[in-house]
């Protein structure tokens, strides 16, 4: 039988994620326009992780400042528009298509 985490301890490891260098959650009351900007940071995340690059190869393949890659790969978007971020996934896949679906 399989034990799950506590909400106590869901809580706790949240926010040793918020407080470290590691990527940050997605916060449960997040709006619309956050969980879009994290969908696609999290798609360039997968081709990061995939292609085996780094933060520095990741930034000449997309065109923008390694600082700026650190904030994108631990999720500190909120200097980052939707459109900016399109513009970043569309580098790693030419073809991308973006879909908006309402539940």
């Amino acid at each position: 039988m399989t034990k799950f985490p506590s909400d106590k301890q869901l809580k706790e490891a949240r926010e040793a994620l918020e407080k470290g260098p590691a990527s940050r959650l997605l916060p449960k009351d997040a709006s619309p326009v956050e969980r879009t900007k994290y969908s696609i940071t999290q798609e360039i995340v997968k081709y990061m992780n995939k292609h085996k690059l780094t933060q520095r190869a990741l930034s000449e393949k997309i065109g923008i400042d390694e600082a700026l890659v650190s904030k994108l790969v631990h999720y500190h978007l909120e200097e980052f528009t939707t459109d900016r971020l399109i513009k970043y996934l569309n580098e790693l896949y030419p073809h991308v298509e973006v879909k908006v679906s309402v539940a």
